[in-house]
């Protein structure tokens, strides 16, 4: 039977030796101090030389409060009455003084240290100088409350640039309705055609108005989980489409399923998607959408809306869920491109991502998923 070497590549160390122990102990970044119950400083490992700028012939026989600031002295007095009755501090946050005198905030874990027959004996303590993570965190704090200032200004700031363009917008739309209805003879076909335009001018630029207070609303909208229909709210929507214009024809399938999302969002989800597909099949004499799903390869649902309408080149899909971008123009295909962008903003904030998959001529697929969903096999 071979054996194992004493020592040196392959072998087998028992994880309690002292050496093995001594060697945790010197390459740790920690400060470990073993001290006795009287607080007299009886080994100091190198993290502890960097950290407090005293060499182990500098310090070792000195007592523990040579590490306190004045005013933590007490606080170590209260330390080592614990410790003397078996109990452990910690984590706690206190500080700590250097060699040179300086201050720092320190995270220390001081437990007792028991002999082989179980006899009290002293204590070690590991301390972790922390002062750049409390910088961190304060700048952190700081950040996050600048991002909510400045995101209350951009949100008070949009209702108020909404609000002050609706009034002239609407004074453009109805004295351009007036004029046709009051000058019509006056203005001859030309200058009916210009007001018109106007008419539908200041129509698209409130659209886009209410576009974009939508968009705001879904980046900020708390997102409260429960169980929806999606399969369910398909319909509802699918309905509504058809009740708008019951001269077309297109078929609907929707897959019957069901999801853990906000209500609100998710069927502003739906309603986007299903509206660019009931607009992208509206030159087909008849037409199919479907909204189903399909499992991923990570075995969680993936959902999707296909159509067999007019498509898009591939090449510009990067495009489709960035606010105003239009793959077809106004004249082919109305709408403000930022539905997509709502979308996008709105699966994001669930968890998941949202990708399409399209030939020109050849429909599109819109698939998106929720994180919010437990994998599935």
């Amino acid at each position: 039977m071979s054996q194992q070497p004493a020592d040196g590549i392959g072998a087998r160390r028992d994880p309690d030796s002292p050496s093995l122990l001594a060697a945790i102990v010197n390459s740790t970044d920690d400060a470990i101090v073993g001290k006795t119950l009287d607080g007299t400083i009886t080994s100091w490992n190198p993290a502890a030389e960097e950290i407090y700028g005293y060499s182990p012939d500098e310090i070792i026989g000195r007592p523990i409060s040579a590490l306190c600031p004045p005013d933590r002295v007490g606080e170590i007095e209260e330390f080592l009455a614990r410790i003397s009755r078996g109990e452990r501090v910690v984590h706690h946050q206190t500080e700590r003084r250097r060699k040179d005198g300086s201050v720092f905030s320190a995270s220390v874990t001081i437990s007792p240290v028991y002999d082989e027959d179980g006899a009290l004996i002293g204590a070690s303590s590991i301390a972790r100088d922390i002062t750049r993570q409390q910088r961190a965190d304060a700048e952190l704090v700081r950040r996050t409350a600048d991002l909510e200032r400045a995101n209350a200004n951009l949100e008070s700031f949009t209702y108020s640039v909404a609000h002050d363009l609706r009034a002239p917008l609407r004074a453009l739309g109805g004295f351009s309705a007036a004029l046709i209805e009051d000058c019509e003879d006056g203005l001859g076909e030309i200058g009916r055609g210009y007001a018109r335009r106007i008419i539908d001018a200041s129509e698209q630029m409130a659209q886009l108005i209410d576009d974009l207070l939508n968009l705001s609303r879904v980046t900020r909208a708390e997102v409260r989980l429960q169980l929806v229909d999606l399969g369910a709210e398909t319909a509802r929507i699918a309905a509504d489409l058809q009740r708008g214009e019951p001269g077309r024809k297109v078929t609907f399938t929707a897959q019957p399923t069901s999801a853990l999302a906000d209500l609100a969002l998710i069927r502003t989800v739906l309603q986007n998607l299903l509206e660019n597909a009931w607009k992208f099949t509206g030159r087909r004499d008849e037409a199919t959408i479907e909204f189903g799903t399909r499992p991923t390869e990570d075995g969680r649902l993936c959902y999707y809306v296909r159509d067999d309408g007019a498509g898009f080149d591939p090449a510009y899909a990067g495009k489709l869920f960035s606010p105003f971008q239009r793959l077809h123009s106004a004249l082919e295909f109305p709408g403000t491109g930022v539905g997509l962008a709502s979308v996008q903003r709105i699966v994001e904030r669930h968890g998941g991502r949202v990708w399409a998959e399209s030939a020109v001529g050849a429909g599109a697929t819109f698939y998106f998923t929720l994180d919010t969903e437990e994998p599935r096999a």
